[in-house]
């Protein structure tokens, strides 16, 4: 399983942190604000919820707190750390109910949800192809019968694929092959394309390396900087891609629902 290597990381310069002060929060909150409607037109009354992956539960609590009517959400987070960070933040004013430390693959759910729901974990659910379908399986069989899986994730057409200077995902963790795998099981699949910028203007307007090293970690999913021959490299593609100041990583939500045509 590919590791996540950024929640230890908590100082301004560190990339975890480091990209939040990138995104473009009008276009993430869209995003959370999809999740919502796509949660609250699934089911009618009181909904059961699995968040795959909540880390410190940031992503969580933006989507519990907009949930019309009543819900209760499990918690499945490999990293300990992280998932105490959660429960702590989220049982003040949201309704949680079991907390799982372990990873998706080694979850053994007791019970079935209305939603499953997940932001951006898939790439590190398995390292090999055969691994990733059982997992996508497993995603739809954690749900009732009419229940929806939702799964934000990233096309091939990515900038953030396309800024890479080497391929760090196998090309099954793109959102296209999650899209067939899930119509060839004669389920119901809808995909929201939706805009996600990144601000990199910064990094264009000058010539010091902090800045663009530390975003080249969290794009290549690493906890080394880079040497300067590959900052260079990197920042080029980053001007081949860039309009306007921005990247766009494109945003796919594939919805699922536990239902045959």
């Amino acid at each position: 399983m590919t590791r996540w290597h950024f929640w230890g990381e908590k100082e301004f310069s560190d990339v975890y942190e480091n990209i939040y002060i990138r995104s473009v929060m009008e276009d993430w909150f869209n995003i959370v604000f999809e999740i919502v409607r796509q949660i609250d037109s699934a089911r009618r009354g009181a909904k059961s919820l699995l968040d795959v992956g909540c880390g410190e539960g940031h992503t969580t609590k933006q989507i519990l707190d907009r949930i019309k009517g009543r819900c209760r959400c499990d918690l499945l987070e490999p990293d300990q750390n992280a998932l105490s960070t959660a429960e702590a933040f989220l049982s003040p004013e949201n309704n949680i109910g079991e907390i799982y430390p372990r990873s998706l693959a080694s979850f053994r759910a007791e019970k079935k949800y209305d939603i499953v729901f997940t932001s951006h974990t898939n790439y590190y659910w398995a390292l090999n192809q055969k691994d990733y379908d059982r997992q996508l399986k497993k995603v739809v069989d954690l749900l009732v019968k009419g229940g929806r899986a939702l799964i934000l994730t990233l096309p091939q057409e990515s900038d953030h694929y396309r800024i890479m200077r080497r391929e760090i995902y196998p090309r099954f963790n793109y959102a296209q092959y999650m899209i067939t795998f899930y119509k060839k099981m004669g389920l119901r699949v809808a995909v929201k394309k939706l805009k996600m910028r990144m601000y990199v203007g910064d990094i264009l307007s000058t010539d010091k390396n902090f800045d663009l090293k530390t975003f080249y970690k969290f794009i290549h999913n690493t906890d080394s900087f880079p040497n300067d021959k590959e900052s260079r490299g990197f920042l080029e593609k980053i001007k081949r891609c860039q309009r306007k100041n921005y990247l766009d990583f494109k945003d796919y939500l594939v919805i699922v629902d536990r239902r045959p045509f």
